[in-house]
């Protein structure tokens, strides 16, 4: 996988303005979370579980993204991850895809969207 490391502003004034914000989460209650808790033991008290857990959900999602192309080919990514005080670890994608791959219409968005 090629890496670049530019900021936002680049990458829009060098590939246009980006097709997909996507944002992902932890969630506590993912199996890989829950099989490795102690009865009793709450999840947001084991950071360090979480934050693996979530790596790990972050590596697959990005490879599906760049790889598995499951919005189509990607010409540039970036994401940034947040670490906030007494919530879950989350993640936002800016995504800018090649023209080919270009959502043009509001039912082509429809089809992707979700929440």
């Amino acid at each position: 996988m090629w890496h670049c490391y530019l900021n936002s502003m680049t990458l829009v004034q060098e590939f246009g303005r980006p097709d997909i914000f996507l944002t992902m989460t932890c969630n506590p209650n993912w199996l890989e979370i829950k099989e490795h808790l102690q009865p009793g033991e709450d999840a947001h008290n084991m950071y360090d579980l979480l934050i693996r857990a979530f790596k790990s959900r972050l590596s697959i999602l990005t490879d599906k993204i760049m790889n598995g192309r499951i919005f189509g080919q990607v010409v540039s990514m970036v994401h940034v991850i947040e670490f906030q005080k007494r919530g879950l670890s989350h993640t936002h994608f800016l995504i800018i895809l090649k023209p080919d791959y270009k959502f043009l219409t509001p039912e082509a968005y429809d089809r992707m969207v979700c929440a």
